[in-house]
């Protein structure tokens, strides 16, 4: 039987990380949209954007699931 009391600090700093990188990718994909509006960023080249970003925010996703995993270790 574990007695230890959970750390809630971990859950938070996780949670906190997870909030921080869902803002950033609603900022990007913000700014990207009002970048294709005002003719900033071309329309056919919003695909390739588009992709890049997303690549962006998946290795971001995963490194900080791989940060998190490693510092509760």
């Amino acid at each position: 039987m574990n007695l230890e009391p959970h750390k809630p600090s971990e859950i938070r700093a996780a949670g906190g990380v997870a909030k921080v990188f869902a803002m950033l990718t609603i900022l990007s994909l913000a700014t990207m949209t009002i970048m294709v509006v005002l003719d900033v960023i071309p329309r056919e080249a919003l695909g390739e954007t588009a992709a890049k970003a997303g690549i962006i925010v998946g290795v971001c996703a995963v490194s900080a699931l791989a940060i998190g995993f490693l510092s509760r270790r």
